[in-house]
């Protein structure tokens, strides 16, 4: 795992030393600051994961994952709305993105966001649904705690040893979203800064 997120964090450094190595007297845009505030949490958040993924923490790793996966959906809404300067302000000032209209005239809701982006990226839909339903408590905690017993009507309850349960599939397919999430954000944020030069 930590190859994988020296990977990742190489990447967007170099994104990012790519972008100012070219800038000579480019302007810089407000717009920039976002791309820059979304590479610092998108590195933060990813080199967490080698503890998460070892201690196979199914609480802590599915909504950092939806988190990380939020990143790529606010750069997809740069790409959808008339003008991203004043989106770039909006975010800025703290305002609710969902209070932001694409170039169509429709909120910046998440489900807006990810149906435009599933288009792109078909995987966006149910990996958004999927890890969601980690965020706000659900069944999904329920059956690390709860799950069926070794006789007939009886069930097993377990609070802390829910990483003795969680299978290692699940772990398998956090993997490769984390890579897809990260290659997806690399990409639109160096196009992003190709755009803009």
């Amino acid at each position: 795992m930590e190859e994988l997120v020296d990977k990742i964090r190489k990447r967007y450094l170099d994104v990012f030393s790519n972008h100012f190595g070219n800038a000579d007297e480019t302007p810089m845009y407000t717009a920039d600051l976002v791309m820059f505030g979304i590479l610092d949490r998108q590195i933060g958040l990813v080199e967490s994961m080698p503890a998460i993924f070892e201690s196979k923490n199914i609480h802590a790793l599915a909504p950092l994952l939806r988190i990380q996966l939020d990143s790529l959906l606010r750069l997809h809404a740069f790409r959808i709305v008339e003008n991203m300067g004043d989106l770039a302000h909006h975010i800025i000032k703290g305002k609710s993105l969902r209070k932001f209209k694409d170039r169509d005239g429709k909120d910046l809701f998440d489900r807006h966001l990810v149906n435009t982006l599933k288009q792109e990226l078909p995987w966006v839909e149910s990996m958004y649904e999927t890890l969601s339903g980690w965020v706000h408590f659900s069944e999904n905690h329920i059956l690390t705690a709860v799950s069926e017993g070794d006789g007939e009507r009886t069930i097993k309850v377990g609070v802390g040893c829910f990483r003795e349960e969680t299978p290692d599939e699940l772990f398998a397919e956090a993997k490769e979203a984390l890579i897809e999430i990260h290659a997806n954000t690399a990409n639109l944020i160096e196009s992003y800064f190709e755009r803009t030069k």
